[in-house]
């Protein structure tokens, strides 16, 4: 588990920093004085947990708490503070944990252990890559497709964000070269048979949608790639960098691909 700590008293920090450090399990990914240049870290990389002050000059911890949030939106917050008084503001802006000072390692451990549990629940099971080719991972086990066109719907769906992929659409795209028949909707409907059944073996139904002539995702369901570049995420920028390509076995994808490169061209 990645942490965080942010303390404008330098004695307070190192006392964080030290009881920490032997934790199992636990990397003390950063610690800070300054608020602003733990909000540049946090931008840059990824972290389950920020143990915060409150009481902190220019910006106190219960502001940092929100604009983190912004940032990394699972991420959970723990704030460390002398001040009972503060525990009524701490939950409005829905802090997870409150550790008071003075405080033990043991204090820390309990803490610790909520924060785990709490970024288990919070991790979403599905993920898709979109980048390069297209995967789905159930708890980060890359799902087998015995029907690659089921797969190829399946990935349509992602790249509509959640919205309708509709019968004919389909067809177009991933039949383009048969006739709008009856047979080649039975093709379709199998793929869709066959998505339904996957989404229920893994326990997640409520993923993929069908209804008389179209399908979709919950895209609130799973992590993607994808969402996470439309996002502004800093770490799925990286991964578009490596690859610059986007699910690049399927031709009807280049458009999206052309406007992702012309999204992160025109960033400064």
């Amino acid at each position: 588990m990645r942490v965080m700590a942010v303390d404008d008293e330098e004695l307070a920090l190192r006392q964080f920093c030290f009881e920490i450090e032997d934790i199992p399990d636990v990397e003390m990914a950063g610690a800070f004085q300054e608020p602003e240049a733990a909000l540049d870290f946090l931008r840059e990389n990824s972290l389950e947990a920020a143990f915060l002050d409150i009481e902190m000059p220019g910006i106190s911890g219960l502001k940092l708490a929100e604009k983190m949030r912004k940032i990394r939106p699972g991420l959970v917050v723990i704030f460390i503070t002398a001040y009972e008084k503060y525990a009524i503001d701490a939950l409005k802006v829905k802090a997870d944990y409150y550790l008071l000072k003075p405080y033990d390692k043991n204090d820390i451990l309990e803490v610790l252990e909520r924060a785990r549990l709490l970024a288990r629940r919070q991790k979403k099971r599905v993920r898709f890559q979109t980048f390069g080719r297209f995967d789905l991972f159930v708890e980060d086990q890359a799902v087998l497709f015995s029907n690659s066109k089921a797969k190829e719907l399946l990935a349509l769906c992602v790249d509509h964000q959640g919205g309708s992929v509709t019968m004919e659409e389909a067809v177009d795209k991933l039949w383009e070269d048969r006739a709008y028949d009856a047979r080649v909707k039975n093709l379709y409907r199998k793929a869709v048979m066959y998505l339904r059944q996957l989404f229920q073996e893994a326990g997640e139904e409520e993923i993929f949608r069908s209804s008389r002539g179209a399908c979709s995702i919950d895209a609130s369901r799973v992590e993607c790639d994808y969402y996470q570049l439309l996002k502004g995420n800093p770490e799925a920028e990286k991964a578009w960098s490596l690859t610059e390509s986007y699910l690049q076995d399927y031709t009807w994808a280049e458009e999206t691909a052309a406007g992702l490169s012309r999204l992160l061209g025109d960033k400064p």
